[in-house]
């Protein structure tokens, strides 16, 4: 029998945790608790495309696209993206991605890609197996995601 225990985590929020030792979160907690990791690994110049590039996690950046996928998505934002060269083309994501956050007053590029779907759907690509598996990696939770992707806020 699989049996559920309910708690509260450090802030208040309910968690429900069964006994295959699992916390089972929602799609907005784990997305909050990501958020919070991603925004304390910034760094000054770089977009968080850029380090999960560089560093391998989440959904690896712009390293998740091979280069004729990655031209096509920011065909419509960078100018001649076709001719770059795959460092050029990056670093000039990386720029725009920068410019679009500020220009959005957001703390992530993420949030931004979230509300307008630009060059992806953020965290509306990513299922509730793979959230999972990004708060194991860089969280070190133990979860299982639960909920309904919603649809961008524009």
């Amino acid at each position: 029998m699989n049996e559920t225990i309910v708690t509260r985590d450090p802030a208040g929020a309910r968690l429900h945790r069964n006994t295959t030792n699992e916390t089972i979160v929602t799609r907005e907690t784990a997305v909050a608790r990501l958020r919070r990791k991603l925004i304390a690994m910034q760094e000054e110049g770089k977009s968080v495309c850029r380090i999960a590039a560089e560093k391998g996690l989440f959904c690896r950046g712009f390293r998740r696209y091979g280069d004729d996928e990655l031209r096509f998505r920011y065909a419509a934002t960078i100018e001649n993206a076709s001719q770059l060269t795959r460092a050029a083309l990056e670093e000039h994501a990386n720029a725009w991605q920068l410019a679009r956050q500020k220009q959005e007053g957001t703390l992530l590029c993420c949030d931004v890609q979230f509300m307008t779907y630009e060059t992806c759907r953020a965290w509306d690509d990513f299922s509730n197996e793979e959230l999972s598996r990004f708060c194991a990696e860089m969280l070190g939770e133990n979860v299982r995601v639960t909920g309904k992707v919603s649809p961008a806020v524009l």
